[in-house]
């Protein structure tokens, strides 16, 4: 009978240590489980809104340039005509009363 009892011992033993390492595995895959879900998690949460600027004029976002409005055909050659009549010499300036001021 004293061989009976080392063998149920040692298959006792034999039968925890396997309930150890079937322990082990289980809490193993469960840590990663658990890794996965939270990265599922993470995944799934909605991001959060980023940083915009307030939206600026036209005129602020060019800086000192601006933009210049567009002239019609009719003022540029207003434009272009007082430029020219400034380098014109006038007739009517001196001494004499009426005429021209071109030397005879």
């Amino acid at each position: 009978m004293c061989g009976g009892k080392r063998k149920a011992h040692h298959a006792m033993e034999e039968a925890k240590r396997q309930a150890a390492a079937e322990a082990r595995l289980f809490e193993t895959s469960l840590k990663e489980a658990e890794k996965r879900n939270q990265a599922l998690i993470e995944g799934l949460k909605p991001e959060e809104a980023k940083y915009t600027p307030p939206p600026m004029s036209a005129g602020a976002a060019l800086g000192s340039r601006g933009i210049r409005p567009r002239k019609s055909r009719k003022a540029s050659t207003l434009g272009a005509g007082r430029g020219v009549s400034s380098l014109r010499i006038p007739l009517n300036v001196g001494a004499q009363a009426g005429g021209t001021n071109i030397p005879t």
